[in-house]
């Protein structure tokens, strides 16, 4: 009789420490694995069938409701067969071509369908709404309901052209594709798809390269000088202005700091904490401590996520907030973003090192040393800042 089960394969991670849930399929004391596409820390497996990983593991519900989904898909098509008396004499992967081949009579996953359900794995928000909205491109030029067979070189081509008539940019077109490869990935990962029908070995994904914008010394001061009675506004710039003066911190991290500690901001980087966890430690100016006390926060830094605000919400205000700042002030192309690209094109242009630049904006230590043997020394960050800031105010630093 073949059973199914399911386990966390802890033999090898995957990217960012996650390892890959799997069934496994006996039969007559053979097994064999069915992938599911999902990966995830071990601290988070539960390993029941309705309730495979805990709570706090991100995107729980909608991973157990896959899982649980998928397990009575197979479950049902095992128990067709034996009724059916097609299992004897058959070994475990012929058992295991007949649950995921034609044979069990289910039609093969839409591409469509396998994409929502991709879409639901992903770690974060952002990277959800990424491929939602992928898949709404996807549905408006080739229908609602998209077989993996349609999806061939021709097909990417024919659906890049249509996004090119939409006017929209190479770069832009470029996200769409990776996530479709990224999905067509996972499809050929847990074996909805043969190799032979990856379609990007002739289909190349274009990209143009964009210049990092970086304001210029007399662009910032035109900002840290802007003042206005709109709130919106005056809070957008400030935020900006804090980034400057912390490194280029990204909003979602000012967003999210808890409590300084020693005058220090301790954090690590939302973008990269799943593969870079080490914190970053920044000693606050004076310039970024007067911004902070205007928004002071109880167990946050700022007060703005203690005021029952999505993410979401604040970063589309701020972003909003800011490209009309940028239409005042005649600064092309200025977003939050720039706040972080200044302060490093300004650190390299004082002769601030790769290294400190490097450390001072979040990034990941390149050599086994730095990263596991080095306990770094953050003071030398803290005084490339001040140097920066001396930079922008035309100040001689003490640290020179």
């Amino acid at each position: 009789m073949a059973t199914l089960s399911l386990r966390l394969d802890r033999r090898r991670a995957k990217a960012r420490g996650l390892y890959p849930i799997q069934f496994l399929l006996s039969h007559k004391s053979s097994v064999t694995t069915i992938g599911t596409g999902i990966a995830i820390r071990p601290e988070h497996w539960n390993g029941q069938i309705n309730k495979a990983v805990v709570p706090k593991c991100p995107n729980a519900r909608a991973i157990n409701l896959i899982l649980e989904e998928l397990y009575f898909k197979y479950s049902n098509a095992l128990r067709k067969l034996e009724i059916n008396d097609q299992i004897a004499g058959k070994g475990v992967t012929e058992i295991r071509r007949m649950l995921l081949g034609p044979q069990t009579k289910e039609p093969r996953e839409l591409m469509t369908d396998y994409f929502r359900r991709f879409a639901a794995t992903r770690r974060t928000d952002s990277s959800q709404a990424s491929y939602l909205y992928t898949l709404k491109v996807l549905r408006e030029f080739g229908g609602n309901d998209i077989p993996f067979d349609t999806v061939d070189a021709g097909w990417l081509k024919a659906l890049d052209t249509h996004l090119a008539e939409q006017h929209l940019s190479v770069n832009t077109r470029a996200i769409h594709f990776r996530n479709i490869r990224a999905v067509i990935n996972g499809a050929i990962d847990e074996k909805l798809l043969g190799l032979d029908a990856y379609p990007f070995r002739k289909f190349k994904i274009a990209t143009a390269h964009k210049e990092k914008e970086a304001l210029s010394r007399e662009q910032l001061l035109r900002v840290m000088a802007y003042s206005t009675p709109n709130p919106l506004l005056q809070v957008a710039r400030d935020m900006f202005m804090l980034s400057f003066y912390l490194c280029g911190m990204n909003l979602i991290d000012l967003f999210l700091l808890e409590r300084l500690h020693n005058g220090r901001a301790h954090f690590v980087r939302t973008k990269t904490a799943g593969r870079n966890p080490s914190p970053v430690s920044l000693l606050v100016q004076p310039e970024a401590a007067a911004i902070i006390a205007r928004y002071a926060g109880q167990e946050h830094v700022l007060r703005f996520a203690e005021e029952h605000m999505a993410y979401s919400t604040f970063l589309n205000r701020i972003q909003k907030a800011m490209r009309a700042i940028a239409a005042e002030l005649g600064i092309e192309a200025m977003t939050f973003y720039t706040a972080r690209h200044t302060w490093a094109t300004m650190a390299d242009r004082i002769g601030i090192s790769e290294k400190e630049i490097t450390k001072a904006l979040g990034h990941a230590d390149r050599s086994i040393a730095a990263r596991y043997y080095i306990a770094y020394d953050w003071t030398k960050v803290d005084r490339a800042n001040r140097q920066v800031i001396d930079y922008l105010l035309e100040k001689e630093s003490p640290n020179r």
